[in-house]
């Protein structure tokens, strides 16, 4: 029987790595939509751009992450840098955002856009994230986005009611005058206006954000099944701090219908809706090592990437 060779890219890395799989006609055919979604691993180093410039939606674009349909990026051209002169977590660059003094919200501090990956009921995304020394986590409010999170459809936040119909967001946030590390979800669970959080935590006690110091994360979500349009509580979230398991949530109801998660959506500025949560003073966040995957195996943080 003759074979059919697919070919996968491998994104964002010092180089482009092409990785070839050879499936028989039958079995390629026969594959879902989650399994193709299993094999493609999207990644980004932050090596190829040149150093001291913005890292563009272009560039993103070149490096293989392209735009969701939802969503209004922000930032990129005026508030992001390629940086050589702090050290990276690996290489010699990584991804600088500014959050300057007295400003919130994406359209004025740190950088916001959603990217498309193929369609899947479970993902893993894991990021490198560093706080320069003196970052303020507001003034008499204390509250942002921290780097990217997932989400799926269309991606209710912002102060809306998720329907089941209208999509779900899970975003790694800081909080409290002390930088507590958390996660900020949108599901049909969430009571009041806006979502929830859990605090991650280690033996028992709550996580800060360090200043001048990477630290990984990665977030496992997986999506509720559905029933003759009923929403099954089996969703999860699942957050591992450093390679440790620091928070999960199970249970967890998002979508009535089909949606799954099509978006890794990088989503990191100051606030809270008012000048309360503005910075005192300007400050950065530095980001590297992005990897999103349907395989833990892919996320060397969680596995031996043997």
């Amino acid at each position: 029987m003759k074979t059919k060779t697919k070919t996968l890219l491998l994104v964002g890395a010092a180089t482009s790595v092409l990785a070839t799989l050879t499936l028989a006609p039958q079995a390629m055919a026969g594959r879902t939509d989650e399994a193709r979604a299993a094999a493609a691993l999207k990644q980004n180093d932050f090596q190829r751009p040149t150093a001291g410039n913005p890292y563009t939606l272009s560039e993103w674009a070149k490096d293989g992450w392209n735009l969701a349909d939802q969503g209004t990026p922000q930032g990129w051209d005026t508030r992001t840098r390629i940086d050589s002169d702090t050290p990276a977590h690996s290489g010699s660059k990584s991804l600088r955002v500014f959050y300057p003094k007295g400003q919130i919200d994406p359209q004025n501090s740190g950088a916001l856009a959603p990217f498309s990956v193929p369609k899947s009921r479970e993902y893993y995304l894991s990021f490198w994230v560093k706080f320069s020394e003196d970052f303020s986590w507001g003034t008499t409010q204390f509250a942002g986005k921290v780097g990217i999170g997932l989400a799926g459809g269309k991606a209710c936040s912002g102060g809306q009611p998720c329907t089941g119909t209208n999509g779900f967001t899970s975003r790694p946030i800081w909080s409290k005058s002390s930088g507590k590390a958390a996660v900020y979800y949108y599901s049909l669970e969430h009571e009041g206006e806006y979502g929830d959080d859990m605090v991650l935590q280690k033996d028992g006690a709550d996580i800060q954000w360090p200043k001048g110091k990477w630290v990984n994360v990665v977030q496992r979500l997986k999506v509720n099944t559905v029933t003759d349009g009923q929403a099954n509580p089996d969703g999860e979230i699942e957050v591992f701090y450093n390679g440790e398991s620091a928070a999960k949530k199970t249970g967890l109801r998002f979508v009535t219908n089909d949606d799954q998660v099509d978006k890794a959506y990088f989503s990191s500025f100051a606030g809270g809706g008012t000048s309360e949560f503005a910075p005192a003073n300007d400050g950065y966040i530095w980001y590297d090592d992005i990897k999103v995957s349907t395989n833990r195996e892919d996320i060397c943080e969680l596995s031996s990437c043997s």
